[in-house]
């Protein structure tokens, strides 16, 4: 969660887009190497907009919920080219990791025309904690 708090700011002041972020819910640990890989498809989501899709403004969603660890990453910007199929290196590399994770991850339109990528892992593969 601090990374996060940290990379998001650092990725709008880098990049010019203005990135709206929020977190919501009570946040529980998030243990060793699935930490590593929410946080390198938050980047490469992060990544991939400011690259690729001339986005002025994002969305940045941490949901904590009683059986889930949400992130959304959401543009304005160009939205998907249907030539590329979601089979850049990029987007190989999230689902390999949230496959690892044991997570679901969508990527597809948003509701304003740009990309979306929605993960959801279950808390049981983030947090030692839970029950």
């Amino acid at each position: 969660e601090s990374t996060v708090d940290w990379y998001v700011p650092t990725v709008q002041k880098q990049s010019g887009v203005v990135i709206n972020y929020e977190k919501t819910g009570t946040s529980f640990p998030v243990e060793g190497s699935a930490a590593i890989h929410i946080y390198r498809i938050l980047q490469e989501a992060l990544n991939n907009m400011t690259r690729h899709a001339s986005a002025t403004t994002a969305w940045v969603r941490l949901r904590y919920l009683p059986a889930t660890l949400e992130l959304e990453v959401e543009d304005n910007g160009v939205g998907l080219k249907s030539s590329s199929n979601g089979f850049g290196m990029g987007m190989v590399a999230m689902r390999e990791r949230a496959e690892l994770l044991g997570a679901d991850l969508d990527i597809g339109t948003g509701p304003r025309g740009g990309t979306r990528v929605e993960l959801k892992v279950p808390r049981e593969k983030v947090d030692a904690n839970a029950a």
